[in-house]
This record gives C-alpha cells, sequence and structure tokens, in this order.
C-alpha cells in the first residue's frame, strides 16, 4: 500500500512538471511575461530577456512578449534585435498603441544615436585636415576648412530617451 502511494505521487508530480512546463501552455507565457516584467523594473534585464524569450517561445503569436522582449534586447544593447521584435509585435496586433508608441521610440533614438557618431567622425576628420594642411598653407586652411561643431552642448541639453512601457499578462 505504501509502495502504490509514493509511485501514485511520483507520476501526479510528473505530470504536474509537464503540464506547468510544457511547449503548448498559455499560462506558461503569461507567467514568463509578469516573471519578465518584475526583473525588469528590478532592472534586472538579462533575467526579463529570458523569461521573455520563454514567453515568446511557449507562445509565437502573442504581440506583448515580443514587444517586452524588444525592450529588453533594448535595454541590453541588442538594438538589431530590439528592432526585428518590435517589427514582429506589430505585425501581430497591428493595433495596439503602446507597441507603437514603444516601436517609435525606439525608431527616433536609434536615428538619433546615429546622428551623434556621425558628428564626431566629420569634427575628428575637419580637426585633423586643418592640422596637416595648417603646416603647408594657413591661408587655404582658413578659407575651406569645415568649422567644427560643438556637439557638448547639444548632448547635455538632450533628454534622456523615456523608458518603454511594458505589457502585462492579458
Amino acid at each position: 500500500m505504501r509502495r502504490a502511494f509514493g509511485t501514485s505521487s511520483l507520476i501526479l508530480l510528473v505530470v504536474v512538471i509537464v503540464a506547468a512546463c510544457g511547449s503548448g501552455n498559455p499560462a506558461g507565457a503569461g507567467a514568463q511575461k509578469d516573471f519578465g516584467v518584475r526583473m525588469a523594473r528590478m532592472n534586472l534585464w538579462r533575467e526579463a530577456m529570458f523569461r521573455f524569450k520563454r514567453a515568446v517561445d511557449i507562445d509565437p503569436s502573442d504581440a506583448m512578449a515580443h514587444n517586452n522582449l524588444a525592450v529588453a534586447y533594448e535595454a541590453n544593447g541588442e538594438f538589431d534585435k530590439a528592432g526585428d521584435e518590435y517589427r514582429t509585435a506589430i505585425r501581430l496586433d497591428k493595433s495596439n498603441a503602446q507597441i507603437q508608441k514603444n516601436y517609435s521610440r525606439f525608431v527616433e533614438f536609434t536615428q538619433r544615436n546615429k546622428k551623434r557618431q556621425q558628428k564626431p567622425a566629420i569634427t575628428a576628420t575637419a580637426t585633423d585636415t586643418t592640422a596637416t594642411t595648417a603646416t603647408t598653407d594657413t591661408t587655404a586652411t582658413t578659407a575651406t576648412a569645415p568649422v567644427p561643431t560643438d556637439t557638448t552642448a547639444t548632448t547635455a541639453t538632450t533628454p534622456p530617451p523615456t523608458p518603454p512601457a511594458f505589457g502585462g499578462a492579458r
């Protein structure tokens, strides 16, 4: 009798574990998203990213899971992956204003960041050109050399981007 009770308890435990971890379990996706949101709010972005990936694996049609994964990728500096996930989320739910808002902020941030990265390269080139030509002909550099722009003033006055919003389990 005791052996039968132990065996049935073990079988019940295995069934519960399989049901909770099953790949087609939408409730599991919701639990992963909820846990991921909690981790993100504590700035544990790697853990949040892991949870959102699991939610996407469990339910690939969940637009908010893709949105949340995109936010986590963005927070971890993986911008190419973030863009892919945002586009997938929008494709899955075109009418979701929260996803659209997050994606538009992401696009604005990445475009602004690309412009900032290009400005110092242009300024450095102009400075280097001026320095090398100044030793040979100072009148030519004054007339043709571009004036470097001060990027520190614009960087200091630009407000930090607003963090994207997370979607809870639906």
